[in-house]
């Protein structure tokens, strides 16, 4: 269990998630409750007893995040609802507890997997491992960072029912992204085309190990996948994209295989999207200001498109129902070998190495920032 602390602890630090060590008290339960602090306090005692869960993390996010989080804190002072579908999805929405009292986080942490406290920081439970804490935590950072920026550029527009007002520090906070944001970096990915399992997969180890390192996905969202002849390699549901060896499944075309069970749910996406154009690679993340911007306007229809620049953005749902992105998602990357889904994240694809595929989600994440910059400015506030 100690090794699992120190893992999540150098996580947090290494995706940018917490200033330093200091900022995060993780804590897990075997036959005692290990922790990266020098003592376990009486009140993460008492909500261990309180929750039916084996983990919890308390942590205070990076500065600008922490920043940001404070003034949605302060328009909603019990709740912040997201406003992407992802977190939508999974987290639904997020408490908010004034003060670290025992009962009332307990109260909100056996309701949800992780709320906001006004004075601390944000706590997430795990009720398996101390990953569920580590991705819930991910996951509140990333909704919130999304509503703060998306409720901005929609309030100042009137697409929002209820619009943040502009903040003075917004101009400040852009200004420091663009200083540290790390996707405008050189492409870390080989050229050669991978033509075996073995090397198929080291490649797709490396592309996923490059979104996380350049910040183009949160938590553990997004999905990966590679084919080569009849079959589609492609990581499994839930899976961490900087740890994919032994989380990667081998689907045959044909339907022969049962793998597909354990598969990313976009699975049919991909399998379409590798019908229309050709290609060999997708690379599927959730870059923040892409995922910011095709939710600037009004809510997008599942039959509409419209354009960031070149790249177009569809709707569609998480899976294969009706309104699944299976639906939507193929067509747009077959002309443009890049789409944004509506409130959910970035896809592209191309044909041998994930090189081109990776660049393109680098690039058109730099390009949704200084988008939103450049709106920022054409309303006065930037």
């Amino acid at each position: 269990m100690q090794e699992q602390v120190d893992k999540y602890l150098s996580k947090l630090i290494r995706h940018g998630l917490i200033d330093s060590d200091d900022a995060a008290g993780l804590y897990g339960l075997d036959d005692e409750i290990y922790t990266n602090r020098n003592a376990v306090d009486d009140s993460i005692t008492e909500l261990f007893r309180l929750l039916n869960i084996n983990s919890l993390m308390v942590a205070r996010p990076e500065t600008v995040r922490w920043e940001l989080i404070t003034d949605l804190i302060e328009e909603n002072p019990s709740l912040i609802c997201p406003c992407d579908c992802e977190t939508l999805t999974f987290i639904h929405d997020i408490p908010v507890v004034e003060t670290f009292d025992v009962h009332r986080v307990a109260h909100a942490l056996n309701r949800r997997k992780g709320c906001i406290v006004a004075d601390t920081g944000i706590i997430t439970t795990g009720t398996v491992s101390l990953e569920q804490a580590f991705v819930s935590f991910s996951s509140i950072c990333f909704a919130t960072f999304v509503k703060y920026f998306a409720d901005t550029l929609n309030g100042l527009f009137g697409y929002c029912d209820t619009p943040r007002p502009a903040s003075s520090r917004i101009d400040s906070t852009l200004e420091k992204l663009s200083r540290t944001e790390p996707y405008a970096g050189p492409n870390p990915l080989s050229s050669e085309t991978p033509d075996s399992e073995d090397s198929i997969i080291t490649a797709m180890d490396a592309a996923g190990k490059a979104i996380v390192a350049a910040g183009l996905v949160d938590s553990f969202f997004g999905n990966i996948s590679f084919r080569k002849d009849d079959l589609i390699y492609i990581s499994q549901t839930g899976s961490s994209l900087d740890e994919l060896p032994g989380y990667i499944d081998c689907v045959p075309l044909d339907g022969s295989s049962t793998s597909d069970l354990t598969s990313s749910s976009e699975l049919v996406a991909h399998v379409r999207t590798y019908g229309l154009t050709g290609d060999t690679a997708i690379l599927h993340g959730h870059p923040r200001f892409s995922v910011i911007m095709s939710m600037f306007g009004p809510a997008l229809g599942f039959e509409e498109t419209r354009f960031i620049e070149d790249v177009p953005v569809v709707a569609g749902e998480v899976g294969a129902g009706r309104y699944g992105l299976m639906h939507t998602l193929p067509s747009a990357m077959e002309k443009h070998r890049a789409a944004i889904v509506y409130g959910h994240g970035t896809f592209t694809s191309c044909l041998g190495s994930f090189l081109d595929a990776f660049g393109r989600l680098s690039s058109i994440e730099h390009m949704c920032f200084e988008a939103y910059r450049e709106v920022l400015s054409k309303a006065g506030i930037s």
